[in-house]
């Protein structure tokens, strides 16, 4: 945990450098770069490196998953001896957390009042884009920032173009959503306000606050 909650900030930094020179709105979600090539392949992978010590931690602490029968090899891939695949974390994760129905505020979007999240109350009613990162898994179908990160992977050069800013903020909701229930006590608790710069979870109650700035969320 030492490490996860910092890159997460600093992913979500260099996220925020972009959107001074594209503006965080649906009509620029389809602009592609290499800045943001970059990001995404980091943040994929920060993604596949959290799954893999989420599942693991779990299972050592005790916890059975629903799903786990349906995984090949799954006491080979528990002890680290063989890695989990993203279809594995769709069978897991899916079948206990359901994911496809976590949903995040995307704050920034279009300048709107919400983008300094903090001083307001977050309710159901944000005033910024719904993100549900993890929506396609309730048909058993992939995400298709995971797609657009395994393509580029295979061939940066000729896949450049699924480097979109669309797939960036998906992915990075997608690391927000599993940091946050893996971490759930170090964010609900939280004395960093940055947590919530860019996104607010909207599969969690507010329940006031210690002090300007330090959202206090039910348990």
């Amino acid at each position: 945990m030492a490490l996860a909650i910092p890159y997460f900030v600093e992913l979500q930094r260099r996220l925020f450098d972009i959107f001074r020179y594209a503006s965080c709105h649906e009509s620029n979600f389809d602009t592609f770069s290499i800045m943001l090539e970059s990001l995404l392949v980091d943040t994929c992978s920060f993604f596949d490196s959290l799954c893999q010590t989420f599942i693991r931690e779990k299972e050592k602490a005790g916890h059975a998953f629903k799903e786990q029968a349906k995984i090949r090899d799954f006491g080979k891939k528990v002890t680290g001896a063989d890695d989990f695949s993203f279809a594995d974390y769709r069978t897991l994760l899916e079948g206990d957390l359901i994911l496809s129905k976590k949903e995040v505020n995307l704050n920034a979007y279009e300048y709107a009042p919400y983008a300094i999240p903090m001083p307001h109350n977050p309710t159901p009613a944000l005033t910024g884009f719904p993100v549900a990162p993890f929506k396609e898994w309730a048909t058993g179908a992939s995400s298709p920032w995971w797609k657009a990160f395994t393509d580029l992977k295979h061939d940066r050069l000729s896949n450049f173009r699924e480097a979109k800013l669309r797939h960036v903020i998906y992915s990075l909701a997608g690391v927000f959503i599993i940091l946050s229930l893996h971490h759930e006590l170090e964010f609900k608790k939280s004395m960093k306000p940055e947590l919530f710069d860019l996104f607010t979870p909207k599969y969690w109650s507010f329940a006031g606050r210690m002090m300007p700035g330090i959202v206090i969320w039910d348990d």
